[in-house]
């Protein structure tokens, strides 16, 4: 399957080669006013570019999603991508977006999770992908799925007519959303349980999360970690690094008698099948913030994306655990409770410190945490998988407390 549109292309579902696909952003916000309202793409941009930028093969799972999507005139369904947490399933998602596909990322951490907020994107990007006559949505388009459903079907028939099928839908990260009313008997996010002929689903999701979806036609695709494919994947992404940081990282081999080729068996090992290992991993050896022991080999880099985070973890307490009992793990642990992104003066107030303090943690954690363009500037945790960690690792609970007991200090005469 080859795709090529403004300057993007995507070649046999092997990879991306990314040219200037902002134009697949500005495409969905071409709509009047009212309907660019709803759009959230240019949300979306930041983690489809932070994804795509250094993508490594995944034909495994690109294959059969063209595979199921291919004939689609008269077959339909879902098609659920299933992985552990940092395996790489946004990655895919965004390939999937530089096609052009409608799509909608969930993400916790950002407060991106209702079924209102997909509702209105997704609907808004269906009339503007495919010219539907609507100016703008109605005011019930977030309720349920009546109007989504109502779309998916005009959307197919204005696609088949115009020979665009299939109509895809990507949505990232399902189990991110929030749960559907308990006893409504609705799917998660109002999903419908039928789609039309024509229309496709891809959505990714966590392999031990329960999607909360009842559907008439699904269909599993697996990312293992222990996958062949998958570690084959794992260790392209190793040698690219390798090569791309040869400046960085030619010296330490060098002084270990380590070669290229035991470099990127001992990361592979190491990573356990995960990107996000890789990601913070790479980055920490080609800094010299991890360094290799040949004698040790793989035994002397962290094991598992939850025995990286308890290394850093426990070596930044080790430093100085003052500092990280008085600064750091406030600063944290508030942005792992918090339910979106937060300014510095919300953490100032949090955790009463000063401003200069709560900026000088953030620095010393940015590579675990986003922070945005606006003005000001607003924060969060990185991974949903790192603010996982330090639930397990500290006691969020009195943090909670600690932010309920300051917003009700705020009402006067509460606590009086």
């Amino acid at each position: 399957m080859t795709d090529q549109q403004d300057g993007t292309e995507v070649h046999d579902a092997k990879g991306v080669v990314v040219a200037n696909y902002g134009q697949v952003f500005e495409n969905f916000a071409d709509g009047t006013p009212s309907l660019k309202d709803f759009i959230r793409s240019e949300q979306f941009r930041a983690v489809v570019d932070d994804r795509t930028k250094t993508f490594v093969g995944r034909e495994f799972v690109l294959e059969q999603v063209d595979r199921l999507i291919k004939g689609a005139d008269g077959n339909s369904g879902y098609i659920m991508i299933k992985g552990e947490p940092g395996i790489g399933k946004t990655a895919i998602a965004s390939v999937l977006v530089i096609r052009g596909y409608v799509h909608h990322f969930n993400i916790a951490t950002a407060n991106i999770r209702t079924a209102r907020q997909f509702l209105q994107n997704v609907c808004a990007q269906l009339i503007v992908r495919y010219h539907l006559p609507y100016t703008t949505l109605p005011p019930q388009a977030g309720d349920d799925g009546g109007f989504l459903s109502q779309l998916l079907s005009e959307a197919a028939d204005t696609a088949r007519a115009s020979g665009q099928l299939p109509v895809v839908i990507v949505v990232d990260a399902l189990d991110e959303a929030d749960r559907a009313e308990p006893g409504s008997g609705a799917n998660r996010l109002f999903l419908p349980r039928t789609l039309p002929p024509g229309v496709f689903v891809i959505i990714t999701t966590r392999e031990e999360s329960d999607p909360e979806l009842v559907v008439d036609t699904e269909t599993d695709i697996w990312i293992r970690d222990n996958d062949p494919a998958n570690m084959k994947d794992v260790a392209d992404y190793v040698r690219r690094f390798l090569a791309a940081h040869s400046a960085d990282l030619g010296a330490q081999l060098a002084e270990t008698g380590s070669d290229d080729g035991e470099f990127v068996e001992w990361v592979t090992q190491a990573s356990e099948g995960n990107f996000m290992y890789l990601v913070y991993v790479l980055r920490d050896l080609a800094n010299q913030r991890l360094s290799l022991d040949p004698k040790q080999a793989v035994a002397g880099l962290p094991k598992g994306l939850t025995g990286y985070y308890q290394q850093h973890w426990s070596k930044m307490k080790d430093s100085d655990n003052t500092l990280f009992t008085t600064r750091q793990r406030p600063v944290l642990c508030f942005l792992a409770i918090s339910l979106e992104p937060v300014t510095l003066m919300q953490l100032v107030e949090w955790t009463q410190l000063e401003p200069g303090d709560v900026m000088q943690v953030l620095s010393d954690w940015q590579e675990f945490l986003n922070c945005d363009n606006s003005n000001p500037e607003h924060y969060r945790i990185y991974h949903r998988s790192f603010a996982e960690f330090l639930d397990k690792q500290e006691n969020l609970q009195w943090y909670h407390d600690k932010l309920a007991s300051t917003a009700l200090a705020k009402i006067p005469g509460f606590l009086s």
